[in-house]
């Protein structure tokens, strides 16, 4: 399948003419030739009318879309503008204003929660940030002011909702006649796989970040749209939360992968799936234990190894090693679409100078259910003359007032509304939080 890219063309053109740049960034082509901004010819994100629009429809055709938007924001502008669109879609209809929600959603659906005024019931997993929900325990979330169901696709521990599961979930919302939402935001490599992409299993939108698993720049990201209802406002959806000042670094880069993932859909295998299948069974016969991960992903049970996470972080980066994640119990390689034997290779060298140790016993992180006493916009814009920071151990009994997330994972370890307890302030004592803004009572 030949794809074109218009917009790495128009680029490579603009740069060939050696026009003077009278015109943004201040730059000016020295050091990034294709670093530009709307000029004539090179389209508006904020429009698309043009070869932006021509490469989003690219996309859209090999994700399986509706219709594809472009986002230089990540997924976070992505799932803002989901949000967004159901403000004016299902909620505008029926005044609907809650949302059923994956309870380690990133931060950036909190975020956009309070500020389109969108309360959340959390749908909670049976472990600690999986990704894995009941769908029963969907469907009792339900509620008749329900606007739709938001969840993930793939945890930060490459564990997976799983396209049955969805399935399941969409089917579900459809009787409920409301739209399901998917963070798919570790999962762009899915549109690979035959059945496994959101889209396939009844989304009405997906959050796809581009720049985690395929060759893309950070920033890159996609929001796809499954059905065309919801497609009628999106555009000024991604403007009310994104920039005037697109990346055409970050355009390019998007354009690109299209013609990256035609390549790899024309192809029987994609080769860094195997590859990293291959390096899971090399862990295993190396004597570590491996946590079920997704088809890019090897999540490492440090403490079965004798290390903690973040120490086995430690002795993988003084081998040249580098993880996408680590904590108490986990380490987490995250590989790419353009993976090669040359880094698998390099990965097995590493592992193979780290010295097994006597195992350590497991240090759960408990799946906590604060009471929430007030909804999430309230608390997150409570006035500061009514707030206090305090330390976490000094927190206990008080409502948090803000969305406390380190990154990674990005997830909130407690929601703005719900009340601190014993549990809950040992959780943001282990992730390193030294400070939480609370309510000051």
């Amino acid at each position: 399948m030949k794809v074109k890219t218009p917009i790495h063309d128009f680029l490579l053109n603009y740069d060939r003419q050696g026009c003077v740049r009278c015109h943004m960034p201040g730059s000016k082509g020295r050091e990034f030739p294709h670093d530009i901004t709307e000029i004539d010819g090179a389209d508006s994100l904020c429009e698309s009318n043009g070869i932006i629009a021509l490469s989003e429809r690219t996309a859209a055709g090999l994700f399986g879309a509706a219709k594809t938007l472009y986002s230089c924001s990540g997924a976070t502008l992505a799932i803002q503008a989901m949000l967004t669109i159901l403000k004016t879609t299902v909620h505008g209809k029926n005044k609907k204003s809650r949302i059923s929600a994956f309870r380690y959603a990133h931060s950036s659906f909190v975020s956009a929660s309070a500020l389109l005024d969108f309360d959340v019931d959390w749908i909670y997993p049976d472990e600690f940030l999986s990704a894995e929900l009941n769908p029963c325990e969907v469907k009792a979330a339900i509620k008749p002011e329900t606007a739709a169901v938001f969840v993930n696709s793939i945890d930060y521990y490459g564990g997976m909702f799983g396209s049955d599961a969805l399935k399941s979930v969409a089917d579900i919302c459809k009787q409920a006649e409301i739209p399901l939402l998917v963070d798919n935001a570790h999962g762009a490599y899915l549109a690979l796989t035959d059945n496994d992409h959101p889209l396939k299993s009844g989304a009405a939108m997906s959050a796809d970040s581009a720049h985690k698993t395929l060759p893309a720049l950070t920033g890159a990201a996609y929001l796809h749209i499954g059905e065309l209802k919801y497609a009628v406002n999106a555009k000024a959806a991604t403007m009310l939360f994104g920039t005037s000042s697109p990346s055409y670094l970050i355009l390019e880069s998007l354009d690109l992968c299209n013609k990256h993932i035609a390549k790899l859909k024309a192809m029987d295998v994609v080769k860094a799936f195997g590859l990293v299948f291959g390096l899971k069974r090399t862990f295993e016969r190396a004597g570590f234990s491996l946590r079920k991960s997704d088809l890019l992903r090897i999540t490492i049970n440090a403490r079965n190894y004798g290390y903690t996470g973040n120490e086995l972080a430690a002795e993988f980066r003084k081998n040249k090693v580098e993880c996408e994640y680590a904590d108490d119990n986990y380490l987490v390689l995250l590989f790419s679409t353009i993976t090669g034997r040359a880094e698998i290779k390099a990965v097995e060298a590493a592992l193979c100078k780290i010295a097994r140790k006597e195992p350590l016993s497991a240090s759960n992180y408990p799946v906590l259910k604060p009471e929430r006493v007030m909804s999430v916009r309230d608390a997150l814009f409570t006035p500061d003359k009514e707030c206090v920071l305090k330390k976490p151990e000094d927190s206990i009994g008080n409502i948090c007032a803000q969305i406390v997330a380190p990154c990674p994972p990005g997830t909130p370890l407690v929601m703005p509304g719900e009340l601190i307890g014993e549990g809950e302030a040992a959780l943001l004592l282990r992730f390193g939080v030294k400070n939480i803004r609370v309510i000051n009572n």
